[in-house]
């Protein structure tokens, strides 16, 4: 797990602009203060999956037109779900109560954290599966509803496994935590024919004109 400076001022929105030491030094002082905070965990689970998209035998159907033309041709999927803990949650709202800039820093800083903590649990279950796998599809992309995010919890007793509730929103506490599927297809993982990691989540994304997309 990284905070890339590039990644974390594409999360801010920059086009390029001109950015002097000062502001590159506040960036750098807020991911090395995140990382230091960061507790990551994760869980994992395999499931079979049925024509109608059901995770066989649960009782639970992934619904949504964008998550079945993702997952075209999975017969398996991984539910994940990935948190980089309280103390972070804490530090951000210890932010929000003193200043609205730092805190603006600190909470992208922790978004760019848990998606590189994501990046990381993908490519190890890359790494340790025959077939490519697809990129994390969360809920909430697409017509994908948001309140899936409650069944993949229950299904995965993130509660219990890693810390991570979801409440009667459907919204993740901590915040910076998240939720995905992700496909395997039937297409054989040749390491040195593939990226170099696993398909970032823009690439599952059909919004093309995203002000944050990620275009590598």
């Amino acid at each position: 797990m990284q905070i890339d400076r590039e990644e974390f001022l594409r999360y801010l929105g920059w086009k390029g602009q001109e950015t002097d030491n000062t502001f590159l030094q506040k960036l750098d002082e807020a991911a090395k203060q995140c990382l230091a905070l960061t507790v990551p965990r994760s869980v994992v689970r395999k499931f079979e999956l049925t024509d109608s998209l059901e995770l066989r035998g649960t009782g639970f159907f992934l619904e949504g037109s964008d998550i079945c033309e993702h997952l075209k041709g999975c017969r398996e999927i991984y539910l994940m779900a990935a948190t980089v803990g309280i103390g972070v949650e804490r530090e951000l709202m210890r932010h929000s109560q003193k200043s609205a800039n730092a805190a603006l820093l600190f909470d992208t800083a922790a978004s760019c954290a848990v998606e590189s903590y994501c990046d990381d649990v993908c490519d190890d279950l890359q790494r340790d599966n025959p077939f490519l796998l697809t990129a994390r599809f969360s809920c909430g992309y697409g017509d994908f509803p948001l309140t899936a995010q409650k069944d993949i919890c229950k299904l995965l007793r993130t509660d219990s496994q890693i810390g991570l509730c979801c409440d009667e929103s459907f919204l993740l506490t901590p915040r910076k935590s998240v939720t995905a599927v992700v496909g395997i297809s039937r297409i054989p993982y040749v390491p040195e024919k593939a990226p170099a990691r696993c398909m970032h989540k823009c690439s599952a994304c059909k919004n093309a004109g995203c002000a944050f997309r990620k275009t590598e």
